[in-house]
């Protein structure tokens, strides 16, 4: 038999890229990096710079750590505790206590990632993960935020109307905890460019969710370099959009409060927590918006964006499940 008409068997993938997981990675940590600059140069080094890099650096040792320990190749080059990591420390409260971006850069990289095998086998998005173990054990500390003075909001729970004067940052309370708790129509009065301010990042909340435009123009470039689709982000703001509206609130407001940016475009894409087939990642992105919004406005958080993706993510391998039937096989 000659050498061109030898049959050959090899495992998948058959098609090859070009594109590799740490390019991809390189990426979209370039992303996120305008929007990380302004988080770190709004709120201060002091209360921003140091939970990121503590979470990275706990996503990174702990993707290593893991690795050691289970006897797994190293694989903390491929990017992706790296992105991880900053995902994470982005959605971060500023001033947060040291032991925060640890403690869930750990629960992200070993419960929401490693436990299931590694990169390409999670279910959830770990950064996602990460954020929802501190949130649900810690709410105190990842519910208090902080802002310069001249962007904060009065607490208008305990009747202090005056804030506070030659300090570099005073506690406050994000838009979303004031409209959940006084309704929109008080923070328009409080704030009649809240819209404004939320579209450009001045406001308080999150390290690195609080511009919408940073986040979108990081968006906009992994859209450009292919990285990224347009299906699920356009979705999750249709569903976000269409349960506001139904809900009597504003769906511009809900669009660019918290972290609905974010989540749609860079947490909501993640390759391997989304589903195959286009179908069913129009539903995803859906999903995930509509029960962000149904959080915000009926639930007991201010913010749904973590539970909302996670309760899709849970979903996919269903979804999974309608791909469409292959040539040749017989339905049962």
């Amino acid at each position: 038999m000659s050498e061109a008409l030898r049959l050959v068997f090899t495992p998948s993938p058959h098609i090859k890229d070009a594109t590799t997981v740490p390019w991809i990675m390189k990426q979209v940590f370039l992303a996120l990096l305008p929007a990380a600059i302004w988080g770190i140069y709004f709120f201060g080094p002091a209360y921003a710079f140091w939970p990121l890099l503590l979470s990275i650096l706990s996503c990174v040792g702990f993707e290593a750590l893991d690795c050691w320990l289970f006897k797994r190749p190293l694989s903390i080059f491929d990017g992706s505790a790296l992105v991880t990591g900053m995902l994470l420390g982005l959605s971060l409260p500023p001033g947060c206590p040291f032991w925060i971006p640890i403690v869930g850069g750990g629960a992200a990289i070993l419960l929401g990632k490693q436990v299931f095998g590694g990169l390409g086998q999670n279910i959830f998005n770990p950064a996602l993960v990460g954020r929802a173990v501190l949130l649900v054990s810690w709410p105190q500390a990842m519910t208090t935020w902080v802002a310069k003075t001249p962007f904060a909001f009065p607490n208008l729970e305990q009747g202090a109307m005056n804030l506070a004067s030659g300090v570099d940052v005073v506690t406050t309370p994000t838009p979303l905890g004031i409209s959940k708790m006084f309704g929109y129509s008080t923070l328009k009065q409080l704030d009649p460019h809240i819209l404004w301010r939320l579209f450009v990042g001045l406001v308080p909340g999150s390290i690195g969710e609080i511009s919408a435009l940073l986040l979108l123009a990081g968006f906009f470039y992994l859209l450009w370099r292919g990285i990224v689709s347009w299906d699920i982000p356009v979705f999750f703001f249709v569903g976000l959009t269409l349960v506001a509206f139904l809900g009597g609130e504003n769906p511009l407001y809900h669009l660019l409060a918290g972290g609905a940016v974010m989540g749609a475009c860079f947490k909501a894409t993640d390759y391997v927590t989304t589903p195959m087939t286009q179908n069913m990642r129009y539903l995803f992105g859906f999903g995930a918006g509509a029960i962000t919004a149904l959080i915000r406005i009926a639930g007991g958080y201010p913010e749904g964006v973590t539970f909302g993706i996670l309760a899709m993510n849970a979903l996919v391998p269903l979804m999974d499940r309608h791909q469409p039937r292959r040539f040749g096989v017989k339905p049962r």
